[in-house]
């Protein structure tokens, strides 16, 4: 199927080139901003394993930023439980701060890498941008922290 580097260049080409989007690499993942949003999007690319043929496998990660340094709770994460699932794309992910009692959270979408079409990232790319766009000011509200605009 697909190496890493193979699906990268894809999601480059897709990004760049049908979607005219700019583009930076950091580190591992492609960032995008967009005029008007309190978010931004990354795509990360990473090895899935190899198939039954021997070949490697890869998936796209879309993520996209909720909120940073948020006290958790046990309401916020009945919230995460009972709601971070229940759109059509994505889901909330809780990830600890290094050195720090808060946790962040991020929306995110998983895709297979290997079968990857512009169609199919535009879409999953657009869907988690905008729910993380939409939760960030509702969940601000509600358990604090900073927006990605904000920090």
């Amino acid at each position: 199927m697909a190496s890493i580097e193979q699906t990268m260049m894809k999601v480059q080409r897709i990004l760049t080139g049908p979607m005219g989007l700019r583009v930076t690499l950091d580190k591992d993942r492609f960032r995008v901003s967009f005029e008007g949003s309190s978010t931004a999007l990354m795509v990360r690319v990473a090895e899935l394993g190899k198939g039954s043929d021997g070949e490697g496998r890869t998936v796209v990660l879309v993520e996209s930023p909720i909120l940073f340094g948020v006290t958790p709770t046990p309401e916020l994460f009945e919230w995460v439980a009972r709601n971070g699932g229940s759109r059509w794309f994505g889901h909330i992910e809780v990830h600890d701060i290094k050195g720090s009692d808060n946790i962040n959270l991020f929306f995110t979408h998983t895709l297979l890498g290997d079968f990857l079409d512009h169609p199919e990232l535009e879409t999953a790319m657009f869907g988690v941008l905008q729910v993380a766009d939409e939760w960030d000011d509702q969940l601000q509200a509600r358990f604090g922290g900073e927006k990605w605009a904000d920090v």
